[in-house]
């Protein structure tokens, strides 16, 4: 034992048998939580260090359904293959950073610079991350993906740590016999019992596990480890972060801060002149602001001029107004944090006056009823003044007096309802002996004091489970915003609402087993731009009963690609056993079992590449403990399109105007799966720089509602096949039309490894309709819908399934 070769052969058995404790701990527990129903996965790159390393076990337990979605912590969840460079659908562990106001969230690694380019929905979610087991994975990571050398290096260490923490401890400095050291036996004759030990083993052994059981431990032990580095080269290398890089000067950080900041600009009022103190209040609580810099515009100019860039409260510079021309200007705000994201307040709009001038004040894109103009005199000095309001229809310069001789304060009461629906030009007179003096005029004020009309669809005799609520609605000025459904229990006089809608078509779905049992009635409520409200006729004494089962099949889109979610909704006071989701093709009887859920929310997602192309029904049947069956009514006619061929992305870039404006600069850019010819896009077209068109109309022109105005390219002398770009926005005022000079252009990219093509719309100045353009600040996912003129190199149709803007939702053009 203090023999120097004894010391040697202890400490490298007792360090041999740490490493190895520690190994196994690991190991097991990366696998006891599975016990609790937990899943594991290995880190494969380092889109999450320093936190989460490669090699890592991270362990992730099913989100409860009840349970809200946890911002800020780490999540597993299936990224679907379109949003893979390489194609193929992938399990990811990220971070959820933020949420969309349309129910999606922001995923992003803490060492990535950008967040993830699609947006999560809940369904996606397999599992919230719960425990880290550092480096446990190592092995079958190495294993996995090839990488043999460091694998053999661990295989070696830990082989000769196996064989020194079981074979290592050897009798040496525990031998009985005279020679080594010990006590003589009693009876002096020095055989210590006849060639044996004090315990009657034969010599050589101290009563320890014979060789056999050792090299049996040996075994198990190297068993053990085994069994880890192949569950990580196979079960659990599932989760990748993202490409690895090749880059060695790589570092990687945890990001501070993934949100804008906040700013605000203070509106100095609608006119100014001389020296003016513009001021504005930014914050950001996680970096800190770095700048905000004041910039303002001519009015119809893309071009920003800073004002100034204070760096720290308060934002604010002077506006020396006088060295500019009389006229109307934008104001914005940029602020700027110290992570460099930045965020600009929407333009506001003044008059510089530094002479005599006379404003009129815009009352508001649409007006109904009886609305107050108001007009204002700057620098009318010693002059005597009177002023008049006058009106024309839009575009005719054919003027009338609205009000006449008005006194300070300039009011006027426009009593809109002795005036025809229709689009007016607005403007001030001020008259000052023999010097008349016109204000910049108010174009296109609509006059809408139509009510818009509404029909409900009647939702049935008798109503359970979740149901589509649905109503027809129309408004032929300002057009319709807003359709509400609203109920009343049979017997008394308050309405409530159910859920309201803003976008073609107008119906929602309502999950009747919050209403008590009992007869209700049922209508719609239309309202349109101006405020001008209707409602349906009323759908009375409909019956709400749930205590017999019912289910429904959600709607999973008009066109399906890749792998789609299939949802049911179901309800039985009977207990639910389990739900089938079920297609056929469409208007036949040979149902097939998609899948089947036991627990809400009943979904799946279905493989559609692996079933041929073309119309399928869908349906859900429920099924109680007692074994009765419930069958939903069928969802018909969802086209699964798979074309390789297809509309991949739409993007729209802010050139150097005013965000959220169309205006020259901007730039929108339309990818598609795979090369396309690009003469069937328009007829003798190579893809250099080509003049067309954009065409810009008022979704209410199509049918569409207010916050779908729709672009198309054109061309003199031939036709663009590039489809329809429904904005998801309202850029233009209602029922008008503005077209822009633009050039148009095509490159190939290579995503995944195949190439696709791009068409780039570049604008340049409005050629019609300028005046209309509106400034729309909510952020929407565009959505295009392609033609099939457009054909591949190998002369395959595209799809004209429709394509959604990928990534964070944000403010277009």
């Amino acid at each position: 034992m203090f023999s120097a070769d004894g010391w040697g052969i202890f400490l490298a058995s007792l360090a041999s048998r740490l490493y190895l404790g520690i190994l196994l701990s690991l190991a097991l527990f990366a696998v006891l939580p599975a016990l609790l129903g937990w899943h594991g996965a290995v880190v494969q790159s380092g889109s999450m260090e320093p936190h989460i390393s490669p090699g890592d076990v991270v362990l992730a337990s099913d989100l409860d359904p009840a349970q809200p979605v946890p911002l800020g912590r780490v999540v597993q969840f299936r990224s679907p293959a379109s949003a893979e460079p390489s194609g193929v659908e992938k399990t990811r562990l990220h971070r959820i950073v933020t949420a969309n106001d349309d129910g999606t969230y922001v995923t992003a690694g803490d060492a990535n610079a950008d967040v993830d380019s699609t947006p999560l929905t809940r369904g996606q979610i397999t599992g919230q991350a719960r425990l880290l087991v550092p480096g446990v994975g190592l092995p079958g990571l190495w294993l996995g993906s090839g990488n043999f050398p460091p694998l053999a290096l661990w295989s070696v260490i830990t082989l000769a740590a196996v064989v020194a923490a079981v074979f290592g401890g050897s009798n040496h400095g525990r031998d009985r016999s005279p020679g080594a050291g010990g006590p003589a036996e009693p009876d002096g004759d020095g055989d210590g019992g006849g060639g044996g030990d004090e315990s009657g083993q034969p010599d050589g052994d101290d009563g320890g596990p014979s060789p056999a059981a050792k090299a049996g431990t040996a075994v198990g032990i190297i068993a053990a480890l085994s069994v880890v580095v192949v569950l990580g080269a196979s079960v659990f290398s599932s989760a990748a972060f993202t490409a690895k890089t090749a880059n060695a000067a790589n570092s990687f950080g945890t990001a501070a801060d993934w949100s804008p900041p906040s700013v605000t600009l203070a509106n100095p009022g609608p006119t100014v002149r001389g020296a003016v103190v513009l001021t504005a209040d930014a914050g950001d609580p996680e970096s800190g602001i770095r700048t905000v810099a004041i910039q303002y515009s001519a009015a119809g100019s893309s071009t920003w001029t800073t004002l100034c860039t204070p760096v720290s409260a308060p934002f604010s510079c002077a506006w020396n107004t006088a060295a500019l021309p009389d006229g109307q200007y934008n104001l914005r705000a940029v602020a700027t944090d110290n992570s460099g994201l930045s965020a600009t307040t929407q333009p506001i709009s003044t008059a510089v006056a530094n002479a005599f001038s006379v404003v009129l004040n815009d009352p508001g894109e649409v007006v109904r009823g009886t609305t107050t103009l108001t007009a204002g005199l700057n620098n009318p000095g010693a002059g005597l003044y009177t002023v008049r309001l006058e009106y024309s229809a839009a575009g005719a310069n054919k003027w009338s007096t609205l009000c006449l001789n008005l006194l300070s304060p300039y009011n006027c009461a426009w009593t809109t309802t002795l005036f025809a629906n229709g689009s007016y030009d607005l403007r001030a007179v001020a008259v000052s002996g023999l010097t008349t003096t016109y204000s910049a005029t108010v174009a296109d004020v609509l006059v809408d004091n139509t009510t818009p009309s509404v029909t409900l669809t009647d939702p049935g005799a008798t109503i359970r489970g979740t149901g589509t609520f649905a109503a027809t609605a129309s408004d032929t000025d300002s057009g319709v915003a807003q359709v509400q459904w609203q109920y009343q229990r049979t017997g008394t006089s308050t309405w409530l609402a159910m859920c309201a809608v803003t976008d073609i078509p107008f119906s929602c779905r309502f999950d009747t087993t919050a209403l008590a049992n009992g007869t209700y009635n049922f209508r719609a409520v239309a309202t349109d731009a101006a405020g001008n409200s209707s409602i349906s006729t009323v759908a009375s004494n409909r019956t709400v009963d749930n205590t017999v089962a019912s289910a429904s099949m959600e709607d999973p889109g008009e066109y399906l690609t890749g792998t789609v979610p299939l949802t049911a909704a179901a309800n039985s006071p009977a207990g639910i056993t389990s739900v089938r989701i079920q297609s056929a093709p469409a208007g036949t009887n040979t149902w097939t079992t998609r899948c089947t859920a036991i627990t809400s929310p009943y979904s799946c997602g279905w493989n559609t590449t692996a079933v041929a192309d073309g119309l399928y029904d869908f349906r859900a049947i429920l099924l109680e403990p007692s074994g009765r069956e419930t069958t939903s009514a069928t969802m018909a006619s969802r086209r699964v399109d798979n074309s390789p061929l297809r509309g991949a992305d739409v993007q729209a870039v802010n050139g150097t105007g005013t965000a959220g404006r169309l205006d020259a600069g901007d730039v929108l850019t339309f990818t598609y799966s795979q090369q396309v010819s690009l003469g069937s896009v328009t007829s003798g077209w190579n893809g250099s720089a080509l003049p067309v068109t954009l065409r810009l109309r008022d979704g209410n022109l199509l049918g569409l509602g207010n916050g779908a105005d729709a672009v198309d390219i054109q061309r003199t002398g031939g036709t663009v096949n590039l489809g329809t770009l429904n904005t998801k926005g309202n850029f233009i005022k209602n029922r008008k039309t503005a077209t822009f000079n633009a050039t148009m252009s095509a490159t190939t990219v290579t995503a995944g490894g195949v190439p696709r093509t791009v068409v780039t719309v570049t604008l340049g100045t409005a050629a019609s309709g300028a005046s209309s353009l509106r400034t729309y600040a909510n952020p929407a996912a565009m959505v295009w819908s392609p033609t099939a003129a457009v054909t591949s190199l190998t002369g395959v149709v595209s799809s004209t399934a429709p394509a959604t803007e990928t990534g964070m939702l944000d403010r277009d053009f």
